[in-house]
């Protein structure tokens, strides 16, 4: 034996890692693009800057998903370069990935609902879902009311959850492409 250890296992878990990730891009785009339909000027768009807009919007989607990812891209690395040669490697590995699954549904399915959310709270106060919002947990009938009065509000909860489901789907499906490598 020459010592030399195989490292296509690791490289097939950076590119399901690379995989979520444009996953996550996309769908916090499809958002931005819900913000954009939603919210469309009365004078129209300037098509021109459009994609510099679309572009810098992508860049903090990016950044949120670095945050976001960071803690699963660790633990499969290092997981990952630990099993690389163990019997167990594709269990292990498998039990991983159904983990990072988990987190990055739960917490993306978070994430969309309050990208979905802006879209319709900027069309009232013309400004960005913020801290301030907590202001109304007190207020919880009052919120609750609001929130459920009015008809357009479920439409948009409703494109959430599809947007949500979507995403899931998409997540376990690049989850068992990788696993079925393993």
């Amino acid at each position: 034996m020459s010592g030399k250890m195989d490292l296509k296992p690791f490289y097939r878990t950076i590119g399901y890692l690379v995989a979520v990730h444009v996953l996550c891009l996309l769908a916090m785009t499809l958002c931005r693009v819900i913000l954009l339909l939603s919210n469309m000027p009365a004078e129209g768009v300037d098509w021109n800057l459009l994609p510099t807009a679309m572009l810098i919007g992508v860049k903090f989607d990016n950044l949120i998903a670095c945050y976001v990812g960071s803690a699963p891209i660790m633990f499969l690395m290092i997981w990952s370069i630990v099993l690389m040669n163990k019997p167990q490697y594709s269990e292990w590995m498998r039990k991983a990935v159904t983990g990072v699954e988990w987190y990055m549904g739960i917490v993306y399915a978070v994430l969309l609902f309050v990208g979905v959310a802006d879209a319709r709270y900027y069309t009232f106060f013309e400004n960005h879902l913020n801290i301030s919002v907590t202001e109304w947990f007190g207020f919880v009938g009052d919120t609750t009311g609001m929130i459920f009065g009015d008809m357009m509000n479920l439409v948009y909860v409703g494109v959430a959850l599809v947007l949500i489901a979507g995403y899931i789907w998409a997540l376990k499906g690049i989850g068992n492409c990788y696993k079925k490598t393993l």
